[in-house]
């Protein structure tokens, strides 16, 4: 059974897959899904990724069904345990954007279907994937590639970092604050595909093909880090510092004038809204690799 949690449950294969599924589909001839009820969790918000979902199944030919939670009878005694059993009654797959990634785990232990994970507190696969899909088509190939990560060390990094693994050239450069780093620098031990700094550095930045970043709050965050963040800022003076032929991406929704501001947001150097329509073409993508 294919199950999507993390980049890192995907082989070389399986990822190459992905992308090519997502660069072939053919919206005349394919019927990946028909027949196929696939359930979509959200208990976060979400703009990009339930839309590009609920499109995706519905030009695979596919049906979604939106599930609240908070509707079901979890909330008087049913265990989680009980509830994705009783889901995989009657569904062939699960999209669950969740508050914890041990939620994910269970579902797909209990569920025992295809389990998308649409975002969890330490992985956002489907937006890695994309955006490697957006770096292939912008760039030719996403390999050879010098990434500029600027501010939080979140899902979103933490996804990217995994799919670069397939990638033999392209490195990421992680501008942050070390207290931040000192949380997470497990999760990079023996990777030779990440460099971290702690201050801006003009000779990084001008040999960056692409300047990334996030909001510098996440979700799940009760530390407020915006201003530990603020040297960060992906502004004009940063961006004057970078080639004029690279690129800005951010996953979005953006927070301006905290982690970028509205010139680079929508300025000539930004693709930001082309990152987001691949956030469908990547769906897409995903759904036909699981092979429901």
């Amino acid at each position: 059974m294919k199950t999507l949690l993390n980049i890192s449950d995907l082989t070389k294969k399986d990822f190459n897959e992905i992308l090519i599924n997502a660069k072939n589909f053919n919206i005349d001839t394919d019927r990946s899904l028909t027949n196929k009820n696939i359930g979509l969790i959200f208990e976060k918000n979400s703009t990009r990724t339930r839309l590009s979902f609920q499109v995706g199944i519905k030009q695979l030919n596919g049906n979604f069904i939106d599930i609240r939670l908070e509707e079901l009878n979890l909330n008087r005694f049913e265990s989680y345990e009980d509830t994705f059993e009783i889901m995989a009654c009657y569904l062939d797959c699960l999209v669950f954007r969740t508050t914890d990634h041990a939620k994910l785990e269970l579902s797909k232990k209990y569920f025992k279907k295809p389990v998308i994970n649409a975002l969890s507190d330490i992985s956002h696969p489907c937006q890695a994937i994309s955006d490697i899909y957006t770096l292939n088509e912008y760039f030719g190939s996403a390999d050879n590639l010098n990434i500029s990560w600027m501010g939080d060390i979140n899902n979103v990094l933490l996804s990217l970092v995994e799919s670069v693994k397939f990638l033999e050239n392209t490195k990421i450069n992680i501008f942050t604050e070390r207290k931040i780093y000192e949380k997470y620098k497990h999760k990079f031990s023996n990777n030779n595909k990440v460099s971290f700094y702690f201050d801006l550095n003009d000779k990084i930045l001008f040999d960056t093909d692409c300047v990334m970043t996030d909001v510098f709050n996440s979700m799940n965050d009760k530390e407020d880090k915006e201003l530990l963040l603020k040297k960060f800022q992906i502004n004009s003076q940063l961006m004057a510092k970078i080639k004029k032929t690279a690129i800005f991406m951010h996953c979005l929704p953006a927070k301006i004038d905290s982690e970028v501001t509205e010139d680079v947001l929508k300025g000539p150097q930004s693709i930001v809204i082309k990152q987001a329509k691949n956030r469908l073409v990547a769906q897409r993508g995903i759904l036909k690799w699981l092979d429901i």
